[in-house]
């Protein structure tokens, strides 16, 4: 068709000026016919191409945010409606408190077309890559920020939450408690500060947070035979350390089953209470001695009961973290004086009963048992307990068997003779089966002072020293002769 339109207009141009005839027409055109299509054609394909390259690599716009490039797009105010239905989306879901900053940049630049994005495209792609902020109640403690929450209202409740378990502990203390201060060991503070949103917890996350923080505190279940010290040695800790992790329980009375912890819990923030508190305590009384010549000696009398008496204490305690840091008595004031308990100590010589000719044959009734004395009697030997055995020996420095008896006894104003041959015939018979404490107990050739479960004290032989032994030993069962009651 371009052939044939082309050929129509060069034949009339020439034919209009005369330059050649009819005839010839169509032979000068057949000779010229392939060389100007052929420049025709090749123009047509170069309008074409160059219509295709301007279609293909026209002029597009590149947005860069924070010199990030973000995205191509074929019109600059596509960019600016995008920046506005963001604008508009952050408010709606934020609040029109929310801001970001940012800075953009747009080049113009030719790109193919299939790298051009549209608006929603772009929009996204900015979304992805804004930081988002939001004022927000902010947390300091002791300068570093700890949470972030969205009011003030909102932090202050869980302030006053990490304080609650050690209030709760206060109001558990007995007597009379005035709560004088509870406030956080370290420097806190709450100040309103742009927080980017993801770091702006809501109350329920941000008291999850508090409790993920806490060590996890182990308990264990006290056995039989368990106390104190072999829990702390089993699990490598001090004694202190478990009355710590466990203010509210007395380490010495703890039964089987009781449950313990056997770490401190290490609260989010260390909270320190001081208290006043006022308690009343028992002012033990004195015990005073005063001779009497109508008791015998080592008989005593109660002349006057004892009686304790009430002081009220004023303390002011601190707590750090429910256990007691530091106390100090403030005040002291005597409500009821105590009464002092006297006793009358007798001072009285005993006469000093009638050696019997055998040790075999001295069957004589026995005294009455006085428990007071006897218990006095076995009291004093066992202060001896350790002194060495020397052969003749009747002083602390060392005992033989009869000095030790005769100068425990001689203490009660009881004489015995010096000899432990002497010493068995003195006194009443009493039979193996009434031995009380007190009594003189009998061997062949050795005395000894019977301190109740069927064991005896005495100072035993050389090389040893004073000492309890059970009379039910072979050896001494098989010497045993009798008791003898000598006071």
């Amino acid at each position: 068709m371009l052939q044939y339109l082309y050929q129509k207009i060069l034949a009339r141009r020439i034919n209009e000026k005369g330059l050649m005839p009819m005839d010839h027409l169509k032979s000068y055109i057949g000779k010229i016919n392939n060389r100007k299509v052929l420049i025709i054609y090749g123009v047509v394909t170069i309008i074409m191409t160059m219509a295709l390259l301007i279609y293909q690599n026209t002029f597009s716009y590149q947005l860069h945010l924070n010199d990030e490039l973000i995205g191509t797009i074929s019109e600059m105010s596509i960019a600016e409606d995008a920046l506005i239905s963001i604008e508009e989306q952050i408010s709606a879901e934020f609040g029109a408190e929310a801001n970001y900053e940012f800075e953009t940049t747009i080049k113009e630049v030719r790109v193919p077309k299939d790298q051009i994005i549209d608006q929603e495209e772009l929009e996204n792609l900015i979304y992805d890559n804004l930081q988002i902020y939001k004022p927000a109640a902010v947390i300091f403690l002791d300068g570093k920020e700890i949470l972030a929450l969205e009011t003030k209202e909102q932090a202050e409740s869980i302030l006053n939450h990490i304080k609650e378990p050690f209030v709760e502990k206060i109001d558990q203390i007995k007597g009379n408690v005035e709560v004088l201060d509870i406030s956080f060991n370290q420097d806190i503070e709450i100040a309103m500060k742009d927080v980017p949103i993801e770091e702006i917890f809501s109350t329920e996350k941000a008291l999850n947070e508090i409790e993920k923080s806490k060590e996890q505190v182990q308990t264990y279940e006290i056995a039989s035979g368990d106390n104190a010290w072999n829990v702390s040695r089993s699990f490598n800790t001090a004694v202190n350390k478990l009355q710590e992790a466990n203010p509210d329980k007395s380490l010495e009375d703890l039964m089987p089953g009781d449950k313990i912890n056997l770490v401190v819990e290490k609260p989010y923030i260390d909270v320190t209470a001081t208290v006043k508190q006022i308690t009343q305590e028992a002012i033990a009384f004195e015990t005073e001695n005063e001779n009497s010549s109508s008791l015998y000696t080592g008989e005593t009398k109660v002349k006057q009961e004892g009686k304790k008496g009430e002081k009220e204490i004023t303390k002011e305690i601190t707590y750090l973290n429910g256990a007691i840091d530091s106390q100090k008595v403030i005040d002291e004031k005597v409500i009821t004086k105590p009464t002092k308990k006297i006793v009358l100590v007798g001072t009285k010589s005993r006469p000093v009963v009638a050696r019997s000719k055998s040790v075999s044959t001295s069957r004589s009734s026995a005294p009455t048992y006085k428990g007071n004395v006897g218990s006095a009697i076995v009291s004093t030997a066992r202060h001896y307990i350790g002194v060495p055995y020397v052969s003749g020996g009747s002083s602390p420095s060392g005992f033989d068997c009869s000095g030790f008896t005769q100068y425990v006894y001689r203490q009660y104003g009881i004489s015995l003779p010096r000899t432990s041959g002497g010493q068995g015939s003195v006194g009443g018979f009493v039979a193996r089966s009434d031995l009380k404490p007190g009594d003189l107990v009998v061997f062949s050739g050795h005395v000894g002072i019977y301190v109740g479960n069927n064991s005896f004290i005495h100072a035993p032989t050389h090389g040893k020293r004073v000492q309890i032994t059970s009379l039910n030993s072979a050896y001494w069962r098989s010497k045993y002769i009798s008791g003898r009651r000598v006071y």
